[in-house]
């Protein structure tokens, strides 16, 4: 399920089925967000699930998608370093570089995680030959693979592919890090 500025809006006039569709396309993302910085399951699910009450608590001070997100991860992020300060068991203070680019490095994670999110979902919209064929793509499978697994030439495959990805990116457009990751699954 795509999630889109429409479900911020319908959640701001108090949309509790758009409310719950955020939730369980982002909860997963954030746990996995909060679960690099402490690794106590049951503290991170429920500051995930507080960060969610949190917004349903100010849901009308939301009207876009990109800052509903950013503020969820926001949230987390400080809570979980609250809680890791009042437990005094790791120094926020003390934390190495290595710390440093270990969270630079999981942000980049959840970015990809994020945008192929978003490329799945818009690959499940193609037409059902140029799904096919995008998905085995996406599954590292070479044109003459796809060619012989669909019983289609290869042509027909490469021709599939093109149009796929121009839909992909008419779709993804306002998206740049999945067009960035279709764009990377293309040159490799």
């Amino acid at each position: 399920m795509n999630l889109t500025n429409d479900h911020i809006r319908q959640i701001a006039k108090g949309d509790l089925k758009s409310f719950r569709e955020m939730y369980e396309n982002m909860f997963h993302s954030l746990c996995l967000y909060g679960y690099k910085m402490i690794s106590n399951e049951d503290v991170v699910a429920d500051i995930v699930q507080e960060a969610f009450i949190t917004v349903w608590n100010k849901r009308e001070e939301f009207n876009s998608l990109v800052g509903t997100k950013s503020y969820l991860y926001t949230v987390v992020r400080n809570n979980i370093l609250n809680h890791i300060r009042d437990l005094r068991t790791v120094s926020i203070e003390n934390h190495s570089a290595k710390d440093v680019e270990d969270e630079v490095e999981f942000n980049s994670q959840i970015l990809k995680e994020e945008s192929y999110k978003l490329v799945r979902d818009a690959v499940k919209n193609l037409p059902d030959q140029t799904r096919k064929i995008i998905s085995l793509t996406l599954n590292g499978c070479l044109n003459q693979e796809i060619a012989d697994e669909l019983g289609i030439s290869i042509n027909s495959v490469k021709t599939l592919k093109k149009a796929g990805y121009a839909k992909l990116r008419e779709k993804l457009h306002k998206h740049v890090f999945a067009l960035l990751f279709i764009t990377d699954i293309l040159n490799s």
